[in-house]
């Protein structure tokens, strides 16, 4: 029996399967000086609309990600490109070396602004300042003031039902327009 404030009982693994199909961008967190940089794959991050512009993630309370987050208070966001499916695999593994060296030099861009590391070729990164955490379950909802960022046109790396895909580019293109399919619904 259900009433308010009751929740019905689910299958859990028919849930999360549904979960798993809203699509979500991935990105690589990174924070740290060169030699303990660190970073962590993630396909919560989520803009917080309003004033001032911030983001939330979603981080196992349990993870060195959140742990290097933490100590920092600073750190990037790496947008993904399609291409960068390899780099969303080494952040995403739990044993991996620290610091710069952990990956080929070319896969580093310059620093932020303020000194935290950069994945080249990223299709877009935030500068974050950490602001608050709020335990949920066993996650921290990490929130972070936007303090700068950039983005580029190329096609972004998407988890859709726990597979990496290639999503949309938003360069310029010569499409053709989409005519209505419903043209009932067409203003005339």
């Amino acid at each position: 029996m259900t009433g308010p404030g009751t929740v019905p009982a689910v299958d859990r693994a028919a849930l999360t399967t549904t979960m798993r199909h809203f699509v979500t961008g991935v990105a690589v967190l990174t924070c740290g000086d060169p030699a303990e940089a660190e970073g962590t794959t993630v396909s919560t991050l989520t803009a917080i609309p309003g004033e001032p512009p911030m983001v939330s993630v979603a981080l196992r309370r349990d993870s060195r990600g959140l742990a290097a987050l933490l100590a920092a208070e600073t750190f990037v966001a790496n947008g993904l490109a399609a291409d960068h499916e390899w780099l969303a695999q080494h952040f995403a593994r739990r044993s991996r070396p620290r610091g710069l060296a952990q990956l080929p030099p070319r896969a580093w861009a310059e620093p932020s602004p303020l000194g935290v590391p950069r994945l080249q070729g990223a299709v877009s990164w935030l500068e974050c300042r950490l602001e608050r955490t709020v335990t949920m379950g066993d996650h921290e909802l990490v929130m972070a003031r936007v303090l700068s960022g950039s983005a580029n046109t190329a096609a972004p790396l998407v988890n859709f039902a726990g597979t990496l895909h290639a999503g949309p580019s938003t360069a310029p293109h010569t499409a053709q327009p989409v005519t209505p399919t419903h043209p009932e619904r067409t203003q005339r």
